[in-house]
């Protein structure tokens, strides 16, 4: 699970909030004198085009445009905030943290940020760092649903299962229709042995979203554990499609299919199964899951 889709969402609705609103084509003005000559655009207009580019999934572009309003007034807020966001976006939580920070020291109020700083340095596992940005959020704005979100994670990242739970459940509270919220609760509710409540806030994250390939993948695990192969399978299959509807694959999936299809007795399909999942886990460098599917071929082939 990858908590910044959330802050990402959280962020957007941020700038609407500021005021930031999406622009209807304002890329440069002319000059009432001259037609045919362009006057620079504001910091603000490269701002709104930043905006505008992360709307079209340009996000390589947005990063550009908002260090060039940046670059025309290195005090404008929302313009390193959005260039976090971006950066996050795109993989590079390091730079990401440094704008968020920028953003921060402009306004030492701003909750969203410091809750956006702990969301990336969850990202590069300084689970301390996401504890502390998390914590001050919360003091600033304490019906933030992501900041007690993020220091859930931080807490699981310190092994403070009991803790990070506390923290999900509040910002369920608060945020009852996140699926990542109800998805990251069955892992830590599992974890403490709690099978059936897990199951239960599996389901409730694919009620929220349907096609949410790891409470699919987690819920059908969890029939396997209850000796529900035949019902697992088709939680196995759903997590393999949705992955495959975002172009990428699920190795884990795979594996997990072949041993519900081996406890049915079904020998060939769950070779294929396994084949899938050991080309799957080479490609990744994941020599221990690599192994163990070759072992479980040569369990099932005469």
């Amino acid at each position: 699970m990858n908590p910044w889709l959330v802050v990402l969402v959280q962020g957007l609705a941020l700038c609407l909030s500021l005021g930031l609103l999406y622009p209807q084509q304002v890329l440069a003005q002319t000059s009432p004198l001259n037609p045919d000559l362009k006057t620079p655009e504001t910091p603000e207009q490269l701002l709104e085009r930043g905006i505008a580019f992360i709307r079209l999934g340009n996000l390589e572009k947005a990063i550009s445009t908002f260090r060039d309003a940046i670059h025309k007034n290195p005090n404008l807020i929302p313009a390193h905030y959005n260039l976090g966001l971006a950066l996050a976006q795109i993989g590079k939580p390091k730079e990401a943290i440094r704008a968020f920070y920028r953003s921060i020291e402009l306004k030492p109020d701003f909750a969203i940020a410091y809750s956006n700083i702990g969301a990336a340095s969850l990202e590069i596992n300084d689970a301390a760092t996401a504890v502390l940005y998390s914590k001050r959020a919360i003091e600033l704005s304490p019906n933030l649903a992501i900041a007690y979100y993020n220091l859930g994670l931080g807490l699981k990242q310190q092994k403070n299962i009991s803790g990070a739970i506390a923290q999900l459940l509040k910002s369920e509270s608060l945020d009852p229709n996140s699926p990542e919220t109800a998805y990251n609760l069955g892992l830590l509710i599992q974890e403490i042995g709690n099978l059936n409540k897990a199951m239960e806030y599996y389901r409730k994250a694919l009620v929220i979203n349907p096609k949410y390939a790891e409470a699919n993948y987690n819920l059908g695990a969890a029939l396997l554990v209850q000796s529900k192969p035949d019902q697992s399978i088709t939680y196995f299959q759903q997590a393999i499609n949705q992955k495959k509807e975002q172009k990428k694959e699920y190795a884990n999936a795979y594996y997990g299919l072949g041993i519900a299809q081996a406890n049915l007795g079904k020998k060939s399909e769950a070779i294929q199964s396994f084949i899938r999942a050991q080309a799957l886990f080479n490609l990744q460098q994941n020599s221990q899951w690599e192994q163990a599917s070759e072992q479980q071929i040569k369990k099932l082939q005469p």
